[in-house]
């Protein structure tokens, strides 16, 4: 007989939107249980590493996952990688780059030591009747929760077995590797080739994130884009020879994924799409949306009506609603018009550090 648990909320994946949403529910008296897939939770990351300043200040975290700060973001339009031809846009930027890994298990941690089992190498199975079945260390365990909150990615596992969508991803792949001299200035790269995306150079110190996010395409996978941006940096000395590690995933690229809310279950960080569709950013998101879920569910389970879980709906709108809808009228405005002869100037309108950004497309 398979073993069985009982929670008030079972919490899909131990990212920052996971981990987030177990602390705020034991907290407040929950019993909740929260599960990964990874065998050590945070490890190989497939993002950037880079968050603004105001993810600690607002959400109290534990700031000892930062490596290094940023002060600049440095844009480059590359016109020609083999004469390293381009235009260039700075602006001020002040973030981190942080020890992805360290900061998931820090969260994690967090949640465990407000009451949260938490059990890594568990991974989301099925339903079964009013049940999640999961299998946790090669076990098949069910778990009888009253709510769930998935946060389990992308290309979320709950999402997938509700039947919702989980294609609209880009590729990220990235690697870390020496860096040639220590600079707080973290660049982005737009580049015709990279269809929907971009590169980017994050520096840590004496080593550097190098990576690319883009839809992939029959001439350029997301390997061979990686492969090209990487020769391009060691070839005018940004970057040593070598590496420390490679890592890849998938990143929502088309905005909020409805509904949020279904029956019991919510949907947060990159299951919900709470990825901004131009630069794929969603720390940030994942982490508020996190705490509301761990919230809402408290409000939801001490009342004893359910019907508040559109309360969660409602603030994810609230803070993102329009932001992501200019984002998403740019992106598709951006992939209508990729292979336009005039890539800068499509740049200069679609891409976030650009004044053309801040203007609306038609019927957006």
């Amino acid at each position: 007989m398979a073993k069985k648990l009982t929670c008030d909320l079972l919490v899909v994946g131990a990212g920052p939107a996971g981990s987030r949403a177990a602390m705020r529910a034991a907290s407040n008296g929950l019993e909740v249980i929260l599960i990964d897939s990874k065998p050590r939770i945070g490890e190989r990351p497939h993002c950037g590493e880079f968050v603004p300043y105001q993810v600690f200040t607002e959400f109290g975290l534990d700031r000892n996952s930062i490596l290094h700060k940023i002060d600049h973001l440095d844009t480059w339009i590359l016109k020609d990688k083999a004469q390293v031809s381009y235009d260039e846009n700075s602006i001020r930027s002040n973030g981190y780059l942080i020890d992805r890994p360290k900061f998931d298990r820090n969260l994690a941690r967090e949640a465990a030591s407000c009451g949260a089992l938490v059990m890594s190498s568990s991974t989301f199975v099925d339903f079964a009747s009013y049940n999640c079945v999961i299998k946790s260390v090669g076990e098949k365990v069910t778990v009888d929760a009253q709510y769930i909150v998935a946060a389990d990615g992308a290309r979320s596992s709950v999402r997938n077995k509700m039947g919702l969508l989980v294609e609209d991803c880009a590729v990220g792949r990235q690697i870390e590797t020496p860096l040639a001299t220590s600079s707080s200035r973290a660049m982005v790269f737009l580049d015709q080739e990279l269809y929907g995306g971009y590169g980017w150079l994050f520096p840590k110190g004496t080593t550097a994130n190098i990576g690319i996010g883009l839809l992939p395409t029959n001439e350029l996978t997301a390997a061979r884009g990686l492969k090209s941006l990487s020769e391009m940096l060691s070839r005018i000395g940004m970057i040593k020879p070598g590496w420390f590690a490679r890592t890849s995933g998938f990143i929502p690229g088309f905005g909020i994924r409805f509904p949020l809310v279904v029956e019991n279950i919510l949907f947060c960080g990159d299951a919900a799409g709470l990825a901004h569709p131009i630069t794929g950013a969603g720390i940030a998101q994942a982490v508020f949306s996190g705490d509301i879920a761990g919230e809402i569910v408290t409000k939801a389970v001490k009342s004893g009506v359910s019907s508040v879980l559109e309360e969660y709906h409602n603030a994810i709108l609230y803070r993102y609603g329009a932001v992501f809808r200019h984002a998403l009228a740019k992106k598709k405005f951006q992939l209508y018009s990729w292979w336009n002869d005039d890539f800068p100037g499509l740049c200069n309108r679609t891409w976030i550090s650009f004044k053309g950004y801040r203007k609306r497309e038609p019927n957006a």
